[in-house]
C-alpha cells in the first residue's frame, strides 16, 4: 500500500510537471505577438489606417438615404479596448487563457482605448451614424464593460447599444436584433466572425474559401484590425493531438536548403 501511494504521488507530480511545462510552452509562444501588439509602431499605424478608412466609409454611406437609420457595429476586445496587458500577465505567469483569470482582468475595468477607436466612434456619432458594440464578453460582465467604455469616453456606452454573449458566441443573432431597428452598413473587428458567422468554421480552410467570395467587402463594409495574439484561426491547431506549438510548427510552410 505504501509503495502504491508513493507511485501515485510520483505520478501526480509527473503529470503536474508535464502540464506546467506544456502551459509554459504555450504562454512563451505568445511573447513575440504580444510584444508586437504592445510595442510596435506598425500596430498603431494599422489601427489609424483602418479607422481613417472607416471615417471615409461613414461619409460615403451617409450620402445615401435608407429606410432605416445607419449603424456601425464594432467588436470590443482588440477593436476598441486593449486587453494585451492580460496576455502579458499570462506570459509572466506561465499561464494561458482561463475564464477565471480573464474575468479578473475584465472586472478591473482598466482596458485602454485603442488608437483611432475613440476618435472614429465619436466621428460616426457626430455624422449621424449610430454606434453599436457586439462582443463575446459574457453578459455577466456587462456592467463593468459599460463602465470601462464610458470611462474611456466611448459613445453609446449603455445597455441599449452594447450586446454581449449569453448562450452562443455566434454573433449573427445579435446582429439580427440590431437589424430590427438599424441598417448595419459597416462592421469593424479583429476576428472574421465579427463580420459573418460563416467564418466561425475553421476546418478544411473554410474561412479562406469564404474570404475569397467576400473579398470585395473588405475596406467597404468590413474593416478588419490586426490581432496576432489570439483568435479563431487557432482552433484547428488547438484541437489536434499533441503539443499545440509543435502542431503549429508542423503546418508552417518552409523551404529546404539545398546542399
Amino acid at each position: 500500500m505504501a509503495l502504491t501511494a508513493i507511485l501515485l504521488v510520483q505520478g501526480c507530480d509527473t503529470k503536474k510537471h508535464k502540464n506546467t511545462e506544456e502551459q509554459s510552452q504555450q504562454s512563451t509562444h505568445m511573447l513575440l505577438s504580444t510584444a508586437w501588439y504592445q510595442k510596435a509602431a506598425e500596430r498603431k499605424a494599422l489601427y489609424y489606417q483602418a479607422f481613417n478608412i472607416a471615417k471615409m466609409r461613414v461619409d460615403e454611406i451617409l450620402k445615401s438615404d435608407g429606410e432605416k437609420n445607419s449603424a456601425v457595429v464594432l467588436d470590443i476586445d482588440e477593436t476598441v479596448l486593449d486587453n494585451s496587458p492580460y496576455q502579458g500577465w499570462c506570459i509572466e505567469n506561465d499561464s494561458t487563457f482561463s475564464s477565471s483569470s480573464w474575468d479578473r482582468w475584465v472586472q478591473q475595468g482598466s482596458a485602454a482605448a485603442l488608437n483611432g477607436a475613440l476618435d472614429f466612434t465619436n466621428y460616426a456619432m457626430e455624422k449621424g451614424m449610430e454606434v453599436i458594440y457586439i462582443s463575446n464578453r459574457h453578459v455577466s460582465q456587462l456592467d463593468i464593460t459599460l463602465k470601462n467604455l464610458k470611462d474611456k469616453g466611448f459613445p453609446n456606452a449603455s445597455r441599449e447599444f452594447v450586446f454581449l454573449k449569453d448562450t452562443t458566441s455566434d454573433k449573427r443573432y445579435r446582429r439580427a436584433r440590431v437589424e430590427e431597428k438599424y441598417s448595419i452598413d459597416l462592421l469593424i473587428g479583429d476576428n472574421l466572425g465579427d463580420f459573418d458567422h460563416l467564418y466561425d468554421k475553421r476546418q478544411n480552410q473554410n474561412a479562406h474559401k469564404v474570404l475569397e467570395k467576400q473579398k470585395a467587402l473588405f475596406g467597404n463594409k468590413f474593416i478588419v484590425l490586426p490581432n496576432p495574439m489570439y483568435g479563431k484561426w487557432e482552433r484547428p491547431y488547438q484541437k489536434m493531438d499533441g503539443d499545440y506549438v509543435e502542431n503549429l510548427k508542423k503546418v508552417l510552410k518552409s523551404f529546404t536548403i539545398k546542399q
